[in-house]
C-alpha cells in the first residue's frame, strides 16, 4: 500500500486504492477468459502494483468485463459508459427521450466533437461520442472515426431501447454532412 502525508493534517492518506481510476480496457488487458462446468469466467493472476485494487474493480464489474472481453466490437461502447458515468439502468431511463446526434466543430482548431443532445442541442449523457481533430488525418481515418461513432451511437440506443435516436445513428444524412465539413475544411491534394 502507498501513503501521502496531507498537508493540512500531517496525516496519512492512502494512494493507489481508487478503482474508479481504473479504465475497463486496462483492466481487461490483465484479465481472460476461462471456460467452467458453469459457463465463462473471468480470470484475473495479475500479481503487480495495485493487484488488490485491480481485483475489487474485477469483483465489482465482473458482468461488464465478462462481455468487454467476449465482444471486443462493443469496447468503445463499455470505455464510454465509464467516461460518461452511464449504466444500463441510467441509460434505460432517456428510452422516450427525444434525443439526437450532434456536432460541434471549431473551424480554426479544426476540432471537431459529435455527441447525443436533446433539441436544443444541450448535450445530455456526459462524454462525447467522438473527439477528433479533423486537420490531423487522412480521409480514411476520418471515415473510420465517423463509422465507429455511429457504431458506438446505435449501441448506446440499443442499450437504452431510443428508436429515434437509433434512427439517427443509422442515416446517410450524418455521414454526408460530416463529410462536407472534412472536405471544405481539410487541404486535398490537387489531381
Amino acid at each position: 500500500m502507498e501513503f501521502k502525508q496531507v498537508i493540512d493534517s500531517s496525516a496519512l492518506k492512502q494512494v493507489g486504492n481508487d478503482t474508479s481510476a481504473f479504465k475497463i480496457g486496462d483492466v481487461a488487458s490483465k484479465c481472460r477468459l476461462m471456460k467452467t462446468e458453469n459457463g465463462i469466467k473471468v480470470d484475473f493472476n495479475y500479481t503487480g502494483p495495485n493487484a488488490s485494487s485491480y481485483l475489487q474493480y474485477v469483483e465489482k464489474h465482473r458482468e461488464e468485463l465478462t462481455e468487454y472481453l467476449m465482444n471486443p466490437d462493443v469496447a468503445d461502447f463499455y470505455e464510454w459508459m465509464e467516461l460518461s458515468h452511464q449504466t444500463p439502468l441510467t441509460l434505460k431511463k432517456h428510452e422516450k427521450e427525444n434525443l439526437i446526434l450532434f456536432v460541434d466543430f471549431n473551424p480554426n482548431t479544426c476540432v471537431m466533437e459529435t455527441g447525443i443532445s436533446d433539441e436544443n442541442i444541450t448535450m445530455k449523457l456526459g462524454a462525447p461520442l467522438v473527439h477528433m481533430n479533423i486537420g490531423e488525418m487522412s480521409r480514411n481515418d476520418f471515415k473510420l472515426g465517423i463509422y465507429n461513432m455511429l457504431l458506438l451511437a446505435d449501441e448506446i440506443a440499443l442499450a437504452m431501447g431510443n428508436e429515434n435516436l437509433r434512427k439517427m445513428a443509422n442515416i446517410e444524412m450524418v455521414k454526408t454532412y460530416l463529410a462536407e465539413i472534412y472536405d471544405k475544411y481539410t487541404e486535398q491534394p490537387e489531381i
